[in-house]
């Protein structure tokens, strides 16, 4: 995908955010705390994962957004003087992210017990405090504004904005895997325990 403004960060964000809330937010308890095997992160986990990761991010952008408005006022930029950015794209992250197995920074690992409820309603909360930024965000050139991404490299404001929904979808999918994964092994118990009453 391409942004080529900040209204279309949002939004994609925002439709991704809409497709784990739907996906998960009816999962009773036992799906959300199944595990494939003894390394994976249950449904729970993941949820949990997301919720610290972007509580983490939004007060990162609340940071850099500061500080690039106080260089802003140092030089006197008026109020809606905010360039807009290139197009850009984090495709090849994404299709790097497809390829690659990562180990979380400890802290946004899950710690477990968190029901799926309470993450999202964490995610609710980050994800307002990320909107409250929209307004400041789309008056300042924040493509000055850089941090690094622990695998990534550095990312401009703008790239660490996209990269909640690509993160988020990566996570979405993996979710999507698990819960097939459920759902084939009770099919083939359901079958296994047929075959044994004939």
């Amino acid at each position: 995908m391409s942004y080529s403004c900040v209204a279309d960060i949002y939004r994609a964000n925002d439709e991704v955010r809409a497709r784990l809330v739907e996906r998960v937010g009816s999962l009773d308890e036992e799906t959300q705390n199944y595990r494939a095997d003894e390394k994976a992160w249950t449904v729970a986990e993941i949820v949990e994962h997301l919720a610290a990761l972007e509580r983490r991010l939004s007060k990162l952008f609340t940071m850099m957004v500061g500080k690039v408005e106080s260089v802003a006022a140092a030089a006197a930029v008026g109020a809606g003087d905010g360039p807009h950015f290139k197009p850009f794209s984090l495709e090849e992250l994404t299709e790097r992210a497809c390829r690659e197995k990562y180990v979380a920074p400890e802290e946004v690992r899950p710690s477990g017990g968190v029901p799926v409820a309470d993450s999202l309603a964490r995610l609710r909360e980050s994800r307002a405090a990320v909107e409250a930024l929209r307004e400041r965000i789309e008056r300042a050139d924040m493509s000055v504004a850089a941090y690094p991404h622990p695998v990534f490299g550095p990312l401009n404001f703008y790239q660490w904005l996209a990269f909640i929904g690509i993160h988020e979808q990566r996570h979405l999918d993996q979710i999507e895997r698990l819960l097939d994964s459920r759902a084939e092994g009770e099919a083939r118990n359901f079958r296994g325990d047929k075959g044994r009453d004939s």
